[in-house]
């Protein structure tokens, strides 16, 4: 018996703009707590996710993250 293929893996099910999709401040604050928890330097925000939420570019819901949305 031959195993079946799934025609897309999980990661390509996954929107390219996840971040953006689902705000940058969750991400920002999950990667905080992990830190926070393990003091490991990996879990850390991104210095560059952590600038676009405090400058409040939170992704579709403010109309601009990674991407600008009209």
């Amino acid at each position: 018996m031959q195993a079946q293929k799934s025609p897309r893996s999980p990661w390509r099910r996954q929107s390219r703009h996840t971040t953006d999709e689902t705000a940058g401040h969750r991400a920002t604050r999950t990667a905080d707590r992990l830190y926070a928890e393990y003091k490991e330097p990996l879990y850390a925000a991104p210095p560059l996710l952590q600038r676009m939420v405090d400058a409040g570019r939170l992704g579709r819901k403010t109309g601009s993250g990674f991407y600008p949305y009209a």
